[in-house]
């Protein structure tokens, strides 16, 4: 009876692993529109109309600085799909995600097109690219480049 119903266990666990998705392939599937710095930088200077830039950073990694932009949106990525209604009611705005790196504005601009917002892109490499290729960051010292 024990050899039973741990044959049945290891068949049901067989089953259930099969289907279990590996992180690095399932984010490496996830595609958005991406953004290049150069790109944003050149709507943020020409003052885009509807241009939001929605930074999904934890609070201490905005603390380090953060893209100056009058239509600054800072959602943690985690309250993302509960609070971007509220703070962007237009479904055909400009919206440029970024976090640190790229992965998580990538996997956050993704959930913004299936919530049925229509113009999302992420800000390519994340602001750690924005601020390798020399562009500005506003901090508590007013705005800085790193370069």
């Amino acid at each position: 009876m024990k050899k039973v119903l741990l044959i049945m266990a290891f068949s049901m666990v067989s089953l259930i692993a099969k289907d279990v998705v590996n992180t690095k392939n399932y984010l490496n599937s996830v595609k958005s529109e991406q953004i290049q710095p150069k790109e944003l930088y050149k709507l943020i200077k020409d003052d885009v109309e509807d241009l939001y830039i929605v930074d999904i950073r934890e609070p201490d990694q905005v603390g380090h600085g953060e893209i100056f932009h009058l239509n600054l949106v800072t959602i943690t990525r985690g309250y993302l799909e509960f609070k971007i209604e509220n703070k962007i009611e237009d479904k055909n705005a400009h919206i440029v995600v970024y976090c640190c790196t790229g992965a998580r504005g990538n996997l956050a601009a993704k959930t913004l097109t299936d919530m049925g917002y229509t113009n999302v892109h992420s800000l390519k490499g994340g602001i750690r690219q924005w601020v390798n290729e020399g562009y500005p960051l506003d901090t508590v010292y007013g705005e800085v480049f790193l370069k």
